[in-house]
């Protein structure tokens, strides 16, 4: 895996599953469904780049995050536009764990895109956005765009935010037995001996394993329940019709 002055780092396919942790037979099966640019050549000898390295981290940060393969090439396929279900998930957009924030009048006109301005009172009204002089207070901007992805599917902003409380009141209950869990298990050293923690020098860990674990745990329950609510509503009219 040589590396020069003023030379891109160039891999073969064995050294590139090496420094990636992606099996070769993996790296070939992603060439064959499109998420994964093919290879350069240098003779007969096929060549990869930090390019492919970075974009099979990005796969396989998306498959943690609960999305299937089908899914991710189509987020790499397309651009990312603002206020599209995409930028969610797509790491070129610099998704990271985004809390409060100050918009302008032409950065959110951008979110918004075309669903024009009766979303907007909705969400000021949910709490989702709030009017400080000038710019506008967003609260928590994953929550903002996450409410825009049910609005476009055909979910009210009100309800979005029903289940944006829903989720946060038990998410912040689990949060703090995560980290009483963590801070107990770390303070008790060999031999039963106090050792003082201090978490904020795992908070990095600790927020990758909330993205990896968490979001994909999260995901796949609401899987499994929808499945089985709409299971028990085929066996059940009667339950289905009324929506319970």
């Amino acid at each position: 895996m040589p590396t020069y002055a003023g030379r891109v780092a160039r891999y073969t396919r064995a050294e590139l599953a090496d420094v990636s942790g992606v099996a070769s037979r993996t790296i070939r099966y992603y060439h064959s469904l499109g998420v994964l640019p093919k290879p350069g050549r240098a003779g007969k000898e096929v060549v990869y780049t930090d390019e492919h390295l970075d974009r099979l981290r990005d796969i396989v940060a998306m498959q943690a995050r609960g999305l299937r393969l089908d899914a991710i090439r189509e987020v790499f396929d397309t651009e990312p536009q603002a206020g599209d279900w995409r930028t969610l998930f797509d790491p070129r957009a610099g998704q990271s764990i985004e809390c409060s924030s100050y918009l302008d009048d032409a950065e959110l006109a951008a979110m918004l895109g075309e669903r024009g301005t009766d979303v907007l009172t909705e969400l000021a009204a949910a709490g989702y956005l709030e009017r400080r002089g000038h710019r506008w207070f967003v609260a928590d901007r994953t929550m903002l765009k996450a409410a825009l992805v049910l609005y476009d599917v055909g979910f009210d902003v009100t309800l979005s935010g029903v289940l944006r409380t829903l989720i946060q009141s038990r998410i912040a209950d689990l949060a703090d037995e995560v980290v009483g869990t963590v801070r107990d298990a770390a303070g008790t050293g060999y031999g039963g001996e106090g050792v003082a923690v201090d978490l904020s020098r795992f908070r990095d860990r600790l927020l990758a394993t909330a993205w990896a674990v968490g979001g994909a745990t999260l995901a796949a329950e609401i899987e499994r329940a929808a499945a089985e609510d709409d299971t028990a509503g085929r066996r059940d009219p009667a339950r289905a019709a009324s929506g319970r």
